[in-house]
């Protein structure tokens, strides 16, 4: 079993393979330690039983509980509650022990995949320093610029849905105890004219992730280095203009409520993501199966992007274990996690509808009360 890529999703695809009794090599075309990507993330219980089948236990003190998630305005008014029984965390705590669970020998860092060739009853991945390794499937665990799936899909690419999120993660020591405690327990929304800014507590500091629309005409901007070059909707956190870091903490103080401006202020490296979707409307191309990202891309408002790549990866596992061949196996997992992935993308979009600058009527509890997708999660198919 050859799977492509070594973040969250091939991981957590290796691990529960190879507990299935397959032999696995993950290939991983970064070298050094994932483990700095990322920021805050959503801890689904479908998340924390999947890590524990994979053997990379969740440690629930890596989490920390949001009971509510509540609108407060830019005077500090909570105009709005609305309960919850969530956990949230950073990546790198459910990253690291995923690394872990999978043994050194078979996590091959620095390997570029180049493209994929396929024989009677087999699989090839070519890589780029002219390599190649075979076997009875691919996993495309490469994230959503996946080589494979661009390879199979060349006309699925990200869309760009009109607005970006700034992120940001301060350590506990760099915020004011005001602050901290206006997060305890809760996670904070706050919404200026085309933005929506949600600030909540992860182990160690507070993190935030600030959507805001930007016209078309000024994207190429945001995306400029200090050096004149464009690096289209990506641009790597050092590289972003410090004019631009500048404003952002200026506008903190100007919109947001004045306990949480702090959390924006003191952020050193703010990190910027053009807000994307994708749909692939094949997940499965012969003996080659598309995971996580690389299949759909869900905006950041579902909250789920880890925990479905985990879901994909046991629905996979699951289908292989219940059919007699590889291609009934990849005909019963495409079957599932199609739906579910278009559900998921769905909902992601419906969450995001008011910050693509198109008139619409805002509804900020709305949007709190169905944010996340705890309920499509839960309803994810089975495919035992």
């Amino acid at each position: 079993m050859l799977v492509i890529g070594g973040s969250i999703a091939g991981l957590a695809t290796g691990c529960l393979l190879r507990k299935a009794g397959w032999d696995v090599a993950v290939y991983e075309r970064a070298a050094g330690d994932l483990a700095g990507r990322g920021a805050g993330l959503g801890i689904s219980a479908e998340l924390v039983e999947v890590m524990a089948r994979a053997g990379a236990r969740f440690d629930a003190a890596s989490g920390v509980s949001q009971r509510e998630h509540v609108w407060m305005e830019r005077s500090g008014e909570v105009v709005f509650r609305h309960p919850r029984n969530l956990m949230a965390s950073a990546w790198a705590r459910v990253y690291q022990p995923l690394r872990a669970a999978l043994p050194a020998g078979i996590y091959r860092q620095a390997m570029t995949l180049a493209h994929v060739t396929q024989q009677a009853g087999a699989v090839t991945a070519h890589f780029a320093d002219g390599s190649h390794a075979s076997a009875d499937l691919l996993v495309a665990a490469d994230g959503v610029h996946s080589t494979v799936r661009r390879q199979y899909l060349p006309e699925v690419e990200p869309r760009f849905a009109h607005y970006v999120a700034w992120r940001g993660l301060v350590e506990r020591r760099e915020l004011p105890e005001e602050t901290c405690a206006a997060l305890t327990d809760r996670l904070v929304f706050s919404f200026a004219p085309g933005e929506m800014l949600l600030a909540m507590r992860v182990p160690d500091g507070a993190y935030f992730i600030w959507y805001r629309h930007v016209p078309e005409d000024s994207v190429a901007d945001l995306f400029t280095d200090a050096s004149g070059k464009s690096h289209g909707l990506s641009i790597p956190p050092p590289l972003i203009r410090q004019e631009l870091v500048r404003e952002l903490k200026d506008h903190a103080c100007d919109v947001l409520p004045a306990v949480i401006a702090p959390l924006v202020v003191a952020c050193a490296q703010p990190l910027l993501q053009a807000i994307t979707d994708m749909e692939s409307p094949r997940l499965c191309h012969g003996r080659v199966a598309l995971v996580g990202d690389a299949a759909f891309v869900a905006r950041p408002h579902v909250a789920g992007g880890a925990s479905k790549a985990l879901l994909d990866a046991r629905a996979l596992c699951d289908a292989l274990a219940v059919e007699k061949t590889v291609a009934a196996a990849l005909a019963r997992y495409e079957s599932a996690q199609l739906d579910f992935g278009r559900r998921i993308v769905q909902h992601s979009r419906y969450l995001g509808a008011d910050l693509e600058g198109r008139p619409t009527v805002r509804d900020p509890a709305r949007i709190i009360r169905d944010y996340g997708a705890p309920h499509l999660l839960h309803d994810v198919p089975q495919t035992e």
